[in-house]
């Protein structure tokens, strides 16, 4: 585990993560970069573009930034804007799609350090932006 101390990420700092069609992470701390046990950053996906049906190890926070999406859990669909939140326990299946004209910008919080996607369609288990952790997962 990484000590833990007070840091500030500059925007230089920040690595920006490639997830495919165009959907791209920021992450700003998890347990392996700053010690923490919550894993922070965003996810922005261009307009009219979603994340595959998928749950965590972990409960999980959203809060919209910008833009407009719909949050679907149990196979419903319910919007979500601006400064709106969803929680999502840990185990639920679920996705987000921007629905919005604009990209939409996705502040993530988990409850872990480290966190794995396992997507619905497949049950393939990835560790959250590993290689394999893709917008949609491979075919």
């Amino acid at each position: 585990m990484t000590e833990k101390k007070a840091t500030v990420f500059r925007q230089s700092d920040i690595k920006v993560f490639d997830r495919g069609n165009g959907v791209t992470t920021k992450l700003f701390c998890n347990e392996k970069r700053c010690g923490a046990q919550v894993t922070t950053g965003t996810t922005t996906l261009p307009a009219g573009r979603s994340v595959a049906l998928h749950y965590h190890n972990c409960d999980e926070q959203i809060v919209i930034l910008s833009g407009q999406a719909d949050v679907e859990v149990h196979g419903q669909r319910r919007p979500i804007g601006p400064m709106e939140v969803a929680y999502i326990p840990q185990g639920e299946v679920h996705c987000f799609h921007n629905t919005g004209e604009a990209e939409l910008v996705m502040l993530f919080v988990y409850d872990a350090g480290e966190v794995t996607r396992t997507f619905a369609a497949t049950g393939e288990t990835v560790v959250h932006l590993d290689e394999g952790d893709l917008a949609q997962p491979k075919s």
